[in-house]
């Protein structure tokens, strides 16, 4: 939608940060809108992920760390549902650049990246607990130091940096108050408490999410080299705090490199260890593989998600009886057909159907009104279910539209409806 000079915020409901969305409008400028460009950008950020580790782990511990860490984090990115695009697979170069940096001791750069990080979504504040950790004195944290002072100092000033320029061009952009109301209040201090959005995760969840974690128990109690694998737990625990309030595998996607870098620690030295700790890496590895393949025989048939039939044939559908720019409305179903067919929303805030959005004062009445001076050519509508959160009604909009529109043609269950 921002090919269509819509502004996140002003124009797009948004609970994030900005930094994934502009990078993603500037790619689609450059070489078009469409499902493979979006394939295309996720394979890229992927490759990315990969080559940063190796060349990370590489150059802290070596080549053959390197190698077991890259092919660890591909096998738990795809089981945690890597394979799509999401703000925290954004993160992990992002994450990963800066756990290097820090290990550098170039705090000046660690501070960009982490502002950079937090640019992409909010969920990298936790990361501000191992840096802390890295910048004070492990044997004294609460003497602080010269040196560690200045340290502190050119971390905050590589924030500034990052901050100060996306302060200047929300400002240019006349978005500063949009992105204070949506991404900061609602997206910091509304959305995580909002009701519907709390998911906590089911025993099989904490099972397979526990899993990986685990080896950290193992080396930390077991091997006589703690040392060698302590810090990284601060960092992975950093990495999955995305999880809460909602649940979802793909959230803990920043945890997932520092796994990995253990791995490729513990199993690089793997003809050191004592008969209990090779044996517990031959279970996390034989762990790790049997978790693939139940992800690849549940996989490797799905289509592409959001692209589905119904998804393909409603798109074409409306492709076929508007014009490129036209503006149309979408209630209660995916809001992918806006970019799939062309078109546009009617209203010039777009903001997601769900309660926690919905329900804001004052949401309903400007949607509506702006439907009414917009006059969508059509509308696309699923029928509200029982359960789930395709159950939620918006009563003001939806009796709005009912009362405005009617029925002309149906596709699979989705239904198009017309101005009477």
């Amino acid at each position: 939608m921002e090919t269509w000079g819509l502004l996140p915020y002003k124009n797009i409901a948004m609970a994030h940060s900005p930094q994934l969305v502009i990078v993603l409008g500037i790619f689609y400028k450059l070489f078009g809108t469409g499902l493979f460009q979006l394939k295309l950008f996720t394979w890229i950020l992927a490759l990315v992920c990969d080559l940063l580790l190796y060349f990370v782990v590489s150059k802290l511990v070596g080549r053959k760390a390197a190698i077991i860490s890259v092919l660890s984090y591909v096998l738990l990115q795809l089981i945690f549902d890597g394979n799509g695009l999401w703000f925290d697979l954004a993160l992990v170069p992002f994450a990963v650049c800066l756990y290097y940096f820090i290990q550098r001791k170039k705090y000046l750069l660690s501070g960009t990246l982490w502002a950079l990080m937090f640019a992409t979504k909010q969920t990298a504040f936790w990361f501000l607990i191992p840096v802390g950790l890295a910048l004070i004195d492990y044997s004294n944290p609460f003497l602080l130091k010269k040196k560690k002072i200045a340290d502190i100092f050119k971390f905050a000033f590589g924030v500034l940096i990052v901050f100060s320029i996306y302060g200047i061009a929300f400002i240019a952009f006349g978005i500063q108050n949009d992105f204070i109301d949506w991404a900061i209040k609602f997206g910091i201090f509304v959305l995580p408490r909002a009701v519907g959005q709390i998911q906590l995760p089911s025993i099989s969840n904490l099972i397979v999410t526990g899993f990986p974690f685990a080896i950290f128990s193992v080396l930390l109690f077991l091997n006589k080299q703690k040392s060698k694998y302590f810090h990284l737990i601060f960092w992975a625990i950093a990495g999955a705090m995305g999880v809460y309030p909602r649940f979802e595998y793909f959230h803990l996607q920043p945890a997932l490199p520092y796994i990995a870098i253990m791995f490729g620690l513990f199993l690089s030295d793997f003809k050191k260890y004592s008969g209990f700790l090779k044996f517990s890496g031959v279970v996390f590895v034989c762990g790790i593989t049997l978790m693939f393949v139940n992800f690849f025989m549940r996989s490797w048939r799905e289509g592409t998600r959001f692209n589905e039939s119904d998804v393909v044939q409603v798109a074409n559908y409306v492709k076929e009886k508007t014009k490129p720019g036209d503006k149309i409305f979408v209630l209660n179903w995916w809001d992918n057909i806006y970019p799939l067919s062309g078109t546009v929303p009617a209203t010039n805030l777009w903001v997601p159907q769900l309660s926690w959005y919905q329900d804001i004062n004052g949401i309903q009445s400007r949607e509506v009104s702006e439907i009414k001076k917009n006059n969508p050519k059509m509308i696309i509508f699923q029928d509200y279910s029982q359960f789930g959160l395709s159950s939620y009604i918006p009563q003001d909009l939806y009796s709005y539209i009912i009362q405005n529109y009617e029925y002309k043609d149906k596709i699979g269950s989705i239904k198009i409806l017309i101005p009477r």
